[in-house]
């Protein structure tokens, strides 16, 4: 039972970093029809779930300084 509730973090965290490689990467290929994503990367929800996981894969360098 153990193993199964540490799935869920580690998807979840994975899920993530799949959703922010995405909206970098419509960022550096569509410029400026990327704005929504841009804007994302860049906002204080980003921020908030950025520290949601903290693993290796997701470095502190991402999130601004609260």
């Amino acid at each position: 039972m153990q193993s199964k509730s540490n799935e869920f973090p580690q998807a979840a965290e994975r899920l993530f970093l799949a959703v922010v490689n995405q909206a970098i990467s419509d960022v550096l290929e569509n410029g400026k029809e990327a704005k929504e994503a841009e804007r994302w990367l860049l906002s204080t929800e980003f921020d908030a779930l950025a520290r949601l996981f903290p693993g290796p894969a997701l470095t502190s360098s991402w999130s601004r300084a609260s």
